[in-house]
């Protein structure tokens, strides 16, 4: 009987030195992209794997195949995995090795944890061998794991959430929340989160002050940025508290994106994604040069994420502030119940109840109709033709969303703290005292005049205390028709 064949296994810091030659290794995976095409017929999956030899940065592997099944799925970085028949090469002056499965090379995958035996729960082949050697190589591995972590892949161009600036390239670790799969248009979207605000972005003076036209209260283009519908009430809830929930968009065909997404609730590390700011809002975009990682939940990357949103859990004794806001608070508006700890606008719009009160932080970012003249109207129910009322709606923000807001009739005349509702038309001073108040609470620099349709400046609104009550239109379809409204708060 033919003994089975003895494999050499080499360190991978010799591994790496045996440039233009085939050699055999096992490692433990340090990184992990999944696997997407090539330009060519070939898929594709990289990966960096360490051991004692070569624990930093690893020795980057690239595994090529013609189907996904045949190429390594690693459950979780720390697994370990064994090559076979791999090439060493040369790559921007760093050695890599190459895996060509249909040329040869195998590979199988383990359990990085201890205690769970030695049967690999992938294999390349059905034809492979174990022998006493490897089982002593993958032991000594999972105790070397324990000891020594893994490399957390950190990067210069590494930022959290909150370090994202506009036209910016960059690197992210993140906690994917949800995943979007619009088949209707063929766009996947992710959106994750890391536990920090993201920065409030200046808002274009075209986009807070409009022209007239395609104005109304039932436009909400300015909630969300173009093209993305909104997420469920239920998805919604599932989202931690506070933290900025990202969306992340494909600038590529679907068919170009990572044949395997991860999941919900998987913690990854994205490579050069860029930034960009739609309708105000911040959207990563996934390029065709952009990269998915998965990290093992024990990885540093993602421990220190988790200490950084314990740290604002505990620091919440008045609700959940935005990372972003000046200390001490200067709010251009007083509430009637400053007692009560302020909520997210994702905790208003998850809340349990239909009907409630909320006291939240928030911007205004724009204000419908966008003419101080419009602001009010004659009552409908009046026999006075002089009798108005206020009506407007605001768009509010903080880190975690955005929404609409009502603010009419008497709650909009406690707001404007002693300026009726009239015909603004006419009414030439309190026309003039309102403009000033709006232009305080959009931002507006006072050379910027609220109503200008040919204003191209961008301004920053303050944050301000805000009371919010939620009702509903339709009793027989309470969260559908579910809208907010501005109550006890007056603009100082």
């Amino acid at each position: 009987m033919a003994m089975p064949e003895q494999y050499k296994y080499e360190r991978l810091l010799d591994a790496a030195l045996c440039v233009g030659q085939r050699v055999n290794f096992y490692g433990a995976v340090s990184e992990y992209e999944e696997p997407k095409r090539t330009r060519g017929s070939d898929l594709i999956c990289t990966m960096t794997v360490s051991d004692m030899s070569l624990s930093c940065p690893g020795l980057r592997v690239l595994v090529f195949s013609s189907t996904i099944e045949s190429l390594p799925q690693v459950k979780s970085v720390g697994d370990i995995i064994r090559f076979h028949r791999v090439t060493i090469n040369v790559h921007n002056g760093v050695a890599q090795a190459v895996a060509k499965i249909k040329h040869g090379a195998s590979f199988l995958l383990f359990d990085g944890k201890q205690g769970v035996g030695h049967t690999p729960y992938q294999a390349s082949s059905q034809h492979h061998t174990m022998q006493d050697g490897d089982c002593r190589i993958i032991d000594l591995l999972r105790s070397w794991i324990i000891t020594q972590p893994l490399s957390s892949g950190s990067t210069d161009y590494l930022v959290p959430i909150s370090g994202i600036k506009e036209g910016n390239y960059f690197d992210l670790c993140c906690k994917i929340m949800a995943v979007d799969h619009q088949e209707f248009n063929h766009v996947i979207i992710l959106y994750v989160w890391d536990g920090t605000d993201v920065e409030p972005s200046l808002v274009e003076m075209t986009c807070t002050v409009q022209a007239r036209e395609g104005q109304n209260f039932d436009s909400v283009a300015d909630l969300r940025p173009e093209g993305m519908p909104p997420l469920s009430r239920e998805v919604i809830a599932t989202f931690p508290p506070f933290g900025t929930v990202l969306p992340v968009v494909p600038d590529l065909p679907i068919e170009n994106l990572p044949l395997k997404l991860p999941t919900s609730s998987t913690w990854i590390k994205f490579r050069n994604l860029n930034c960009r700011i739609q309708n105000g809002i911040y959207v990563a975009v996934f390029l065709h040069e952009s990269k998915i990682s998965i990290l093992s939940a024990t990885s540093e990357l993602v421990t220190e994420c988790e200490r950084r949103y314990q740290g604002r859990l505990l620091d919440n004794s008045g609700g959940f502030l935005p990372q972003w806001i000046p200390t001490p608070l200067h709010s251009l508006t007083v509430t009637d119940y400053e007692h009560i700890p302020f909520s997210t606008l994702r905790q208003i719009l998850s809340y349990s109840q239909v009907t409630y009160k909320f006291r939240c932080l928030v911007r205004v970012v724009s204000i419908v109709p966008p003419v101080i003249e419009d602001f009010c109207v004659q009552k409908r129910s009046s026999t006075r033709a002089s009798e108005y009322i206020y009506r407007l709606r605001l768009t509010l923000e903080d880190p975690t969303s955005r929404i609409h807001a009502y603010l009419c009739d008497e709650d909009a005349e406690y707001f404007f703290n002693g300026h009726p509702a009239t015909d603004l038309h006419d009414a030439t001073v309190i026309k003039s005292a309102l403009q000033r108040k709006i232009n305080e609470l959009l931002g507006v620099e006072e050379h910027n005049l609220y109503g200008s349709a040919k204003s191209d400046k961008r301004c920053n609104p303050p944050w301000i205390k805000c009371c919010l009550k939620s009702y509903y239109l339709q009793k027989e379809d309470p969260w559908s028709s579910r809208c907010f409204k501005v109550f006890g708060t007056i603009l100082a």
